[in-house]
């Protein structure tokens, strides 16, 4: 006999029959209830099909929380065989931490049962015989034998969604297995046929439940692909009512028309197939016995549309032939919108570690192996990013670093240390570079991945030595103003006490006869006052250099004439008997700064006048030669010691040996200071009682 998806939806609708008043009634009831019985168990054998290979857990449950029926794909799913469920309590499925909260939740329920879901908004997850857990979704419906009440629960693995990845598992992995167990059920059904048309009505009244609470759209077709079952949850999702679809559409009247053209060339790519009939596209995997989950678009009557994950199976009958489709289809709109979401995110994220622009982001395993990197730093090492992928980290750091690197990952994975701003002590690419790393830990605690940042801190170094200079600066600023107060509160002393006792005898002489001595006491003050303003001008002179407010302005002059000018006007202000011999060699006409150069050998010369003997001679003399011009001025005085000649050209400094001699200690400084801005260098050879010649060389143009 032909079993039909019709016949099962017949049976739903069934009654028990009459009682039998005689024998020859009896004898037309027998014959009625036998055929009554052989429909009942055709529409028997398509609920024990769907009930043995639904793809969601199926579990009957007592009044008492006692597992009384549990469909093989749950058997699967928590990984128990039937023995060690029926008769047990329904929390050996569950996390023990929720027991006694779960029996509070199964009585109250059970005073007064609801078919509907449970825990919404709330985690609910279910535990494996290995121990296990996992996320699941629960919907509820119940039913009366006898006065008698039970659960029926739908629970359903949402791991993947969790993962949103909307992913259902593959309906059975092989189907000559699966087509063998069915067989064997619906010979288990046929040597059935005389049980009580109470239990037939009990076994419909539990198949209507599982259809009309699925939680899934179950939509069974003939061979033909008319329609022959659309449950209530096709009926809500699609807009259509059973009406209008059973017996008179098949499926492609809510399949979009673009899906189903895919569809075909993708057949013909994999089997080399051409396949006419729309139809023939949808079922023709689950011909060749190959269950997937493939995606589709549902459209609803009121023209809008939504995503499903539908899963297609043969119902076939005892000789293998078949006799008609099952789709099972899930709204996956809800996930479809989380992973679009995730999708976005990840996009988003991934730009960012490929752009970022301050060093390198990535994200290694415990091998030391990039899982993902990106960022400005390995472009500036000539590396692909997506080339590194799987490979070691950091292969174009010195090796010494990606060890020091290595070991600190390693403490990551071992005690899951966090790093934190670790200068590293290498240059990368001509930079200096900071390194933050992080353990990112599994749901179970453990750490196979770190994440690492690599920052170049290059600018920040060099602001912070450039602030650190600014403070040396200011440092010296302030000793120089420090050293300022006390030089010339030492040095402004005495000219200004001999200008003070000067001016107060001038008063004294008032006769014709102490004119002399008047115009002695004038040419004190005007010693003096010369004195102040050189001890002004050099005050000045350094606070212009440590600003940098002098400007070279070289030019072409006669040297030899420009000398013996100077020496001319500094005779008045040598000692008595004191003279100056100078010398030149070579081209006259230089290019160099004359005011500069003049500073220059003022300070020389007085420095030498005031260190020598009333009777010596100061000897000067230039050199031009070559592009360098050679200054020597050279006295026969009190002479400088080695350890002194160490610190000659630092501010304030004065030699050992210099005794009451008045200075300020900042003439040798200028004179350094003068000749490094005309590209000069100074050297001085000195031995006590014996002399002293500073001789200065510049590098520059002859005329």
């Amino acid at each position: 006999m032909l079993i039909t998806i019709s016949s099962v939806h017949d049976f739903i609708h069934t009654k028990g029959m009459g009682k039998s008043v005689s024998c020859r009634q009896k004898i037309k009831a027998s014959n009625k209830m036998q055929q009554v019985a052989i429909n009942k168990n055709e529409s028997s054998n398509h609920f024990e099909a769907f009930f043995e290979f639904a793809t969601l857990c199926i579990l009957v449950i007592d009044g008492s929380g006692y597992i009384t029926a549990i469909n093989p794909f749950a058997l699967k799913e928590f990984g128990y065989s039937e023995k060690e469920l029926i008769g047990e309590k329904i929390e050996k499925l569950i996390p023990s931490r929720f027991h006694n909260q779960h029996n509070k939740h199964r009585e109250k329920y059970m005073v007064k049962p609801q078919n509907r879901p449970i825990g919404l908004g709330m985690n609910l997850f279910a535990l494996k015989k290995n121990g296990s857990k996992f996320p699941v979704q629960i919907t509820l419906s119940n039913y009366h034998i006898d006065g008698a009440k039970y659960v029926i629960a739908f629970i359903n693995n949402i791991s993947e969604s969790k993962k949103a990845e909307a992913k259902i598992e593959k309906l059975h992995n092989e189907l000559e297995a699966t087509v063998e167990k069915r067989t064997r059920a619906l010979e288990e059904t046929l040597n059935q046929l005389e049980i009580s048309n109470k239990k037939l009505e009990d076994v419909q009244s539990f198949q209507k439940t599982l259809l009309d609470n699925a939680g899934a759209m179950i939509i069974a077709t003939d061979e033909k692909g008319i329609i022959k079952l659309f449950n209530p949850e096709a009926s809500v999702n699609i807009g259509y009512h059973e009406s209008e679809v059973i017996n008179k559409n098949t499926p492609l009247l809510f399949h979009d028309k673009n899906e189903i053209t895919t569809k075909r060339k993708e057949l013909f790519r994999k089997f080399g197939i051409t396949i006419k009939d729309d139809f023939d596209v949808l079922v023709e995997k689950a011909k060749r016995n190959i269950h997937e989950e493939e995606h589709f678009r549902y459209i609803r009557k009121n023209g809008t549309s939504f995503p499903v994950s539908l899963t297609i199976t043969a119902i076939r009958d005892t000789g293998g032939e078949i006799t008609g489709f099952m789709g099972i289809a899930i709204d996956v709109s809800k996930h479809k919108k989380l992973e679009d979401e995730l999708n976005n995110f990840q996009h988003l994220f991934l730009q960012l570690l490929r752009n970022f622009p301050d060093g390198a982001i990535s994200i290694i395993n415990n091998k030391y192996n990039f899982i993902y990197t990106g960022g400005e730093l390995h472009s500036r090492l000539n590396t692909d990013p997506k080339q590194l992928i799987g490979g070691k980290i950091y292969p174009k750091f010195p090796e010494p670093l990606r060890q020091i690197i290595q070991t600190m990952l390693g403490n990551i994975f071992m005690h899951k240390n966090i790093i934190s701003d670790f200068e590293l002590p290498y240059p990368i690419a001509g930079d200096i570079y900071v390194m933050d790393a992080f353990p990112l830990k599994e749901e179970d605690g453990s750490v196979n991945k770190a994440g690492v940042i690599i920052r170049n801190i290059s600018q920040r170094k060099r602001i912070e030595q450039e602030l650190q200079q600014a403070l040396e600066k200011e440092k010296e600023l302030n000793e120089l103003k420090s050293r300022f107060v006390s030089m010339a509160s030492h040095e402004f002393r005495t000219p200004l006490s001999t200008v003070l006792s000067s001016t107060y005898l001038i008063e004294k002489y008032t006769t014709a006869d102490e004119q002399p001595k008047r115009e002695k006491h004038l040419q004190r003050i005007v010693s003096s006052a010369n004195m102040l303003t050189d001890i002004l001008n050099d005050f000045l002179s350094v606070g212009k250099i440590e600003e940098g407010k002098i400007q070279v302005r070289p030019a072409q002059f006669n040297i030899q004439e420009m000398i013996i000018a100077i020496t001319g006007e500094l005779k008045s202000t040598l000692k008595k008997q004191q003279n100056i011999l100078y010398h030149h060699e070579g081209n006259p006409d230089v290019l160099l700064d004359a005011s500069l150069l003049k500073h220059i050998i003022m300070n020389l010369v007085s420095n030498a006048s005031k260190f020598s003997p009333d009777t010596s001679s100061i000897d000067i003399k230039t050199i031009s030669h070559n592009h360098h011009i050679i200054l020597s001025v050279k006295d026969h005085g009190i002479g400088i010691s080695k350890e002194d000649q160490k610190h000659l050209m630092e501010r304030f400094f004065r030699g050992a040996n210099a005794g009451n001699i008045q200075g300020t200690g900042l003439g040798l400084h200028i004179v350094s200071k003068y000749a490094e801005l005309m590209n000069g260098k100074v050297e001085c050879k000195s031995e006590l009682e014996k002399g002293t010649e500073f001789i200065i060389t510049f590098i520059t143009k002859t005329g």
